[in-house]
């Protein structure tokens, strides 16, 4: 498969506890954030959205604090009961951006780092430690 997306995107699910809540129109619809970017958003809820929506919404996990954060949900993918939804960011406090961006290369580059066997990857100052499962961080020492 070929990768469209010009930005990098993180996972934020940990354990299916990051719910936010979709504002679309004058309902709020609960769901869990899969992964985000910049430019995007993949989030599962219970409740189909139709393709088209224009979204609001706010992060509030560990290491992020958005401020209002609008979208278009640009497709819809069902999971059983659930739904799979991508929205569109459209506009974005520009620190969130730069902290989501900054959250998505450090990922990107520990993933890069754990293919390589570099030891010692992970560190406290890392803008995505405090989301972050992988293994690795047990072992982590107070760089």
């Amino acid at each position: 498969m070929v990768e469209k997306r010009k930005l990098l995107r993180m996972p934020v699910i940990k354990q299916f506890g990051e719910e936010v809540m979709i504002q679309i129109g004058d309902e709020a619809v609960p769901g869990v954030i899969l992964d985000l970017s910049v430019e995007g958003i993949s989030l599962l809820t219970f409740t189909q959205v139709p393709i088209g929506s224009v979204v609001c919404l706010s992060i509030d996990i560990p290491a992020l604090k958005t401020n209002p954060i609008n979208g278009k949900v640009v497709w819809v993918a069902p999971k059983g009961e659930m739904f799979r939804i991508g929205i569109h960011i459209f506009s974005i406090n520009s620190l969130d951006s730069k902290q989501i961006n900054r959250m998505a290369i450090d990922f990107n580059d520990c993933e890069n780092k754990i293919m390589l066997g570099v030891p010692d990857v992970c560190v406290k100052k890392c803008s995505y430690y405090k989301i972050c499962a992988k293994p690795q961080k047990a072992s982590i020492r107070n760089l």
